[in-house]
């Protein structure tokens, strides 16, 4: 009868295809020996220590069946993540779903913790097909890496940004579909020829909705950041769909940001982030706005809240936007709204049915 029910128990674990706790380590070994490829199986593996990547080296799953699941109470230390990479050339992550398991960890949210994967200083890095879902912290991060590409993933259910590069230069990210629920979807801090574009992004919209869809943030000052936000759909994003900080040194940029072509589709759908709307600008100078539609967005389809001289606002189609869901702002639900009183050139914008007019604030 024993024996009857350990093949029972065997067959269930064969035909589920789940894995024991520590799969990591015949991972590890496979990457060590491998200067190519490392095929994984279509089943699920429980992950209880990091993975370690190695240059020359791509990591593939079987799409939709290879999954990474991270054991419960898994407290690693901060900046720990599940996909760990320093200084490495040539390596690319794909079709594999990162399931960091949140509802059974204690480690907080949003404090470094749980990062899918985090690759430092690596060049040639390409991340596609993958699945990151239920964290505490990042999705895909990078810091100070170069020649990065980030393309038809998805994320949801995270602990932070769903893609965030830092101090990174040369990036591609396209064709991904990002829900937010704790902070930004796609976030560029201090990154140079960054392009973002064919993204689709939303927001959980159960009060836990994160920020902004796309937020670019310099405290560094470059001449030309050479930022590109093209034709992504922004949909019901919970803070503004795109967000344009800057401060310290960050204040002293005046172009390179450039956001044409673009959907804000009923952007700012949070009751108490006071710039939420279509596009918010906090302190960055110089943007350009082209050629996008805002329909329906909260507040204002471009809320300017401090800094903001130069920025070029042109040939946008700007209707239907309604006031702040709760907060009584001055101009709220005008179609560009200048609060910090900016230096602005508006041209050949069509607008159209907004609650409180085209502009306020605007000369």
């Amino acid at each position: 009868m024993y024996l009857k029910s350990l093949l029972l128990f065997s067959l269930v674990l064969f035909f589920t295809g789940i894995a024991s706790a520590g799969d990591e380590t015949q991972i590890n070994q496979m990457i060590k020996d491998s200067s190519d490829t490392v095929q994984l199986e279509g089943k699920t593996y429980l992950i209880e220590n990091p993975i370690q990547m190695k240059s020359g080296v791509t990591l593939q799953g079987v799409a939709g069946k290879t999954t990474f699941l991270l054991k419960e109470n898994t407290n690693w230390e901060k900046w720990v993540p599940l996909i760990d990479g320093n200084s490495l050339k040539n390596v690319r992550i794909t079709g594999i779903t990162f399931d960091m398991n949140s509802d059974k960890q204690q480690v907080p949210y949003a404090e470094g913790y749980h990062n899918v994967m985090y690759l430092k200083s690596c060049s040639d890095v390409e991340i596609d097909s993958c699945t990151f879902i239920n964290g505490r912290g990042d999705g895909a991060r990078f810091k100070s890496c170069t020649n990065v590409t980030v393309h038809d993933n998805t994320a949801r259910r995270l602990g932070h940004d769903g893609i965030f590069v830092v101090d990174c230069r040369d990036v591609n990210i396209y064709n991904n579909k990002v829900t937010t629920r704790k902070n930004a979807g796609i976030r560029d801090w201090n990154s140079v020829n960054v392009r973002i574009h064919e993204n689709s992004i939303d927001a959980q919209l159960d009060g836990k909705g994160g920020y902004a869809g796309i937020q670019i943030e310099y405290s560094k000052y470059f001449e030309n950041p050479d930022i590109e936000i093209s034709n992504n759909v922004l949909t019901k994003t919970w803070g503004p769909g795109a967000q344009l900080i800057a401060y310290t040194k960050g204040l002293e940029i005046n172009k390179g940001v450039l956001i044409k072509q673009n959907e804000f589709l009923q952007c700012g759908q949070s009751n108490n982030i006071v710039d939420t709307g279509g596009i918010s600008i906090k302190g960055l100078d110089g943007a350009e706005i082209i050629d996008n539609v805002g329909d329906g967005c909260y507040n204002a389809f471009v809320y300017v809240s401090s800094g903001g001289d130069g920025t070029l606002i042109k040939g946008n189609t700007i209707k239907n936007t309604k006031p702040h869901i709760e907060k009584a702002l001055a101009g709220t639900g005008a179609g560009i709204v200048n609060s910090a009183g900016s230096t602005l050139e508006v041209s050949g914008n069509s607008f159209s049915n907004n609650a409180n007019g085209d502009t306020y604030n605007v000369n």
